[in-house]
């Protein structure tokens, strides 16, 4: 368990001795370069001249973390790397952090000696015309890097320089990344929701049309029931007039009955109306309803005919 609860003095002290650095705030290691050195005493892989030792800028930082992640996923490390707590240079973050690879550090290292110095001037092989420039690059370590601004020149210094503008805006670019994502999102679900709620506004207008059109058929079914029932009545009760023998069989009281049967057909209601006329072939049509302006609702809807024509006094 070695590295794991060591004090921050401690690890200040381990960490300069090994990499020959002056760190003397945890907080100096957010810039991922020293972590990135540590994985090179163990493995003695690590691209050191693509490291940044004096990197000042979040992005710059994030280059660093890269370097560290590769070197992680090629030696099959199972540590997650919380880049985004570390690149804030807080001090538990990295207090963390650094025990943890220090305890593996502790447990991976061979005896063999490590010359963190030399490492870190390691550069990889400059073209043609820049190699004496590469080999007396000065060590990045500590303040070293005013050194090597001063060494290189106006022109060199001019071309590599990052302005300030273009250092916020790789600050940036991620959460702008991050938010425009966020607003397409919304601006679907908006327009998702806006669908939806228009085809839940057609369904409740088709859902009242229905509505209308069974509370007309109810109505209907009702009209013409009543008439059967009339005609129903009439019917046997005339038929057992005849049995009793009030009636005889005179023609006349059949044309009178079948006047009956028509007129219980023919009669109408309130937003009911009969076609009078008759079409051009010579068929009776039934009646036709027509101008029914509100309809009912289907509970309500009890049949009563205008004019019962079943009285007391006569059966027909």
């Amino acid at each position: 368990m070695s590295g794991v609860g060591e004090s921050r003095s401690e690890l200040l002290s381990w960490l300069n001795e090994l990499l020959k650095l002056n760190y003397v705030k945890i907080e100096q290691c957010g810039t991922g370069a020293a972590y990135c050195q540590i994985i090179d005493s163990i493995y003695r892989d690590v691209p050191m001249h693509r490291v940044k030792f004096n990197a000042t800028a979040e992005y710059e930082f994030l280059t660093n973390f890269k370097i560290l992640q590769s070197s992680f996923t090629k030696h099959r490390l199972e540590k997650t790397i919380l880049v985004e707590k570390l690149v804030r240079c807080r001090f538990q973050d990295n207090l963390e952090f650094l025990q943890w690879l220090k305890k593996f550090w502790v447990q991976n290292k061979d005896e063999s000696e490590y010359d963190a110095e030399s490492r870190r001037k390691y550069r990889a092989p400059a073209p043609a015309g820049g190699a004496a420039l590469s080999q007396s690059a000065p060590s990045l370590s500590g303040g070293a890097s005013s050194v090597v601004k001063r060494r290189t020149g106006g022109a060199l210094r001019g071309s590599t320089a990052v302005p300030p503008r273009t250092a916020a805006l790789g600050r940036s670019s991620a959460p702008l990344a991050t938010r425009k994502a966020f607003n397409e999102q919304l601006l679907n679900t908006q327009a998702q929701l806006s669908q939806t709620q228009q085809d839940m506004e057609k369904l409740q207008k088709e859902a009242a049309q229905y509505r209308e059109a069974m509370a007309i058929m109810e109505r209907e079914r009702d009209f013409y029931f009543g008439k059967l029932r009339d005609i129903e009545i009439l019917s046997q009760s005339t038929k057992d007039l005849c049995k009793e023998g009030v009636y005889s069989s005179d023609p006349n009281e059949l044309v009178r009955f079948l006047d009956k049967v028509q007129q219980i057909l023919y009669a109408t209601e309130e937003g009911f109306e009969v076609v009078e006329e008759y079409p051009s072939d010579g068929n009776l049509r039934d009646p036709v309803i027509n101008n029914i302006s509100t309809a009912p609702d289907p509970m309500e809807v009890k049949h009563q005919p205008a004019h019962n024509l079943i009285t007391d006094e006569e059966t027909f």
